[in-house]
């Protein structure tokens, strides 16, 4: 992301007060020097958030704004998630069942049991179909 940053200063010819506004708007604190060191991120371990700099391309690179959509997906095919909170116990002994079962992790077990949990009640209503149009 300090690519990013620099090239968008440099190919929008931008002044650093005008990239210090904008960001300061989210981040009060945000000056030239931080400016600075964020586009010099590997030699100061600085990087400017994401929300800063999407922030930044709305406001002077506006053609880009597609790009950070395309972003935001987190790069996974599978972006739907399914979660739950459960003891220290049951999570202890959930685990041990996953690995017993042959699963190399969770996400596998648990998206073999969703896939059984649907094709078992696609069937049920499928079955409650047919019947339901052999009594018309």
């Amino acid at each position: 992301m300090p690519e990013e940053l620099r090239e968008l200063r440099i190919n929008k010819s931008l002044a650093g007060k005008d990239i210090v506004a904008v960001v300061q708007k989210i981040y009060p604190k945000f000056d030239k020097t931080m400016l600075s060191k964020s586009e010099q991120g590997s030699k100061y371990g600085v990087t400017l958030r994401r929300d800063a700099m999407d922030a930044l391309i709305v406001e002077f690179a506006p053609e880009e704004i597609a790009a950070i959509k395309r972003r935001r997906g987190g790069g996974h095919r599978l972006r739907c998630k399914v979660a739950c909170r459960l003891e220290d116990d049951d999570y202890a002994q959930l685990q041990q069942l996953i690995k017993a079962d042959g699963y190399s992790t969770t996400q596998a077990w648990l998206a073999e049991m969703v896939k059984q949990y649907i094709s078992r009640n696609t069937q049920e209503s499928k079955g409650a179909q047919n019947g339901s149009q052999r009594s018309k």
